[in-house]
């Protein structure tokens, strides 16, 4: 039924999944929470959580967590609302999380480079951005910038025990460890927030179609090194990306969807009244990383609908829904 409901919502998907990808953003975990202890008083979310178990255990949906879910959950300084919602997420999740931003750009800027200049290239896994090791939520293991190279029992034990890596990770980890991560996280939230409303800022005088192309600029400026060290990766000179007269470098920034995505997302939240917020850049995150990869995204009102309203919905085959109930219909 639900291959059926979603195959004209996925035609950029032909990649063969057998299991269909949901997304619950965090405030969709915390009912999910509540149904399991306290079934009673949520007899309707209980039916959810029920199903839900049901088809994971099938291998009919895979439940990922963002790097998002995982700071949001580690942030919670009640002990029992977060033990309880830490083994929700490590069991409906199994520990099963989406890549980190690099390794998302490691792949679409290659794809992209790829076949603008005709290399050669096996696609992927279908489910190439998905990580058992919940670190990698945030970068790669064997990123020396993670450290894991200097513990690999350590490494080895939470490869082999993922649920309950991850649970350990939100429950036990030492006090003065989760503060740092959660002021790390927040911290580069604020830097992307001030950077938006500086350039609202400053364009608030432009037209739309002027303020996507100065935002497109600007992300390639802030982006460059990370594109230019993707196409010295796949034996391509650095002077590429000013190929006919910078038209790789548009292509880059209009073709890989984590650029795409946030850009158009961006433009949205700019042009309404309010200031943006933390919540805001949390929100922008997690969207320009599930939106390309997963089937149903279960998210809150604001950024589905500047979703819908970017048309992101339509270009990456993706439905989107905001009352977790909907999947009583949709599974």
């Amino acid at each position: 039924m639900l291959n059926s409901a979603l195959s004209c919502l996925r035609p950029l998907r032909s990649d063969g999944r057998a299991s269909t990808v949901l997304y619950l953003d965090q405030n969709k975990w915390i009912d999910l929470a509540r149904a399991a202890t306290a079934p009673a008083d949520n007899p309707e979310i209980r039916d959810i959580l029920e199903l839900l178990c049901s088809k994971v255990a099938a291998g009919e949906i895979i439940l990922p967590l963002t790097s998002s879910n995982i700071f949001e959950t580690h942030k919670v300084n009640r002990h029992n609302q977060r033990l309880h919602l830490a083994y929700t997420q490590a069991a409906l999740s199994e520990s099963k999380v989406f890549r980190g931003y690099r390794q998302r750009l490691k792949t679409e800027v290659g794809r992209v480079l790829s076949e603008l200049y005709g290399l050669a290239r096996s696609e992927p896994d279908p489910f190439w951005f998905l990580s058992d090791i919940f670190l990698e939520a945030t970068t790669e293991a064997d990123d020396p910038r993670l450290g894991m190279g200097e513990f690999p029992k350590a490494l080895s034990w939470i490869k082999a025990h993922p649920k309950e890596a991850l649970f350990n990770y939100l429950m036990e980890t030492p006090e003065f460890v989760r503060m740092e991560a959660i002021r790390r996280f927040t911290e580069g939230c604020e830097d992307l927030r001030v950077r938006i409303e500086d350039r609202r800022a400053r364009h608030r005088s432009e037209n739309i179609s002027m303020r996507r192309r100065l935002y497109s600029a600007i992300m390639a400026i802030d982006q460059q090194d990370e594109i230019l060290s993707i196409a010295r990766s796949l034996g391509l000179p650095w002077t590429c990306l000013g190929d006919k007269g910078g038209a790789t470098l548009r292509a880059v920034i209009r073709d890989t969807p984590t650029f795409y995505i946030e850009r158009e997302i961006t433009l949205k939240l700019e042009a309404q009244e309010r200031a943006v917020t933390l919540n805001d850049m949390r929100d922008m995150r997690t969207f320009c990383t599930v939106l390309p990869y997963a089937d149903i995204v279960v998210a809150e009102q604001q950024f589905t609908s500047l979703a819908r309203q970017a048309r992101l919905h339509t270009r990456y085959g993706v439905h989107l829904e905001t009352d977790i109930r909907a999947l009583r219909k949709l599974l």
